[in-house]
């Protein structure tokens, strides 16, 4: 029964397909926002030791003028934190491996910490807090 139903769907998709009348064409998606949206969940006892560093991310943020991202605090679910940045220049700040936002954030990090020692330091001890993480890429229509 299920072979039926699956051909029948497959002869009407292939049909309607021959039967339309309008080229077609590429499109590209238009009015919308692109954001990287991070999931993380701390290791247990680490959050605020973790709220710490992020203060620190954030005020090398704000010198250096790079928006940050939006942050979420969970109450329930698997995760403990959400991070959403707005790609600015949509998909396409994905070809970057460090872009020049990123760039600038860090030199003021290593400024604001003293050393680039120092900076790589608390980086490490900031990610030995993460349990693990996973991201997705959304867009929003505006």
């Amino acid at each position: 029964m299920k072979k039926v139903h699956l051909l029948f769907v497959l002869v009407l998709v292939t049909a309607s397909g021959l039967f339309a009348q309008e080229e077609v064409k590429p499109v590209k998606f238009e009015n919308v926002s692109w954001q990287e949206v991070v999931l993380v969940d701390f290791k247990p006892g680490t959050i605020e030791r973790a709220k710490e560093i992020i203060t620190l991310y954030k005020a090398a943020g704000a010198a250096a003028q790079v928006p940050g991202p939006e942050m979420h605090w969970f109450m329930t679910g698997e995760y403990n934190m959400m991070l959403i940045w707005t790609m600015k220049n949509g998909p396409a700040d994905m070809e970057w491996r460090r872009s020049p936002d990123g760039v600038k954030w860090w030199k003021e990090f290593i400024s604001q910490q003293g050393s680039k020692e120092a900076a790589e330091a608390l980086q490490k001890e900031y990610t030995s807090l993460v349990l693990k993480t996973t991201s997705y890429i959304t867009y929003k229509e505006l």
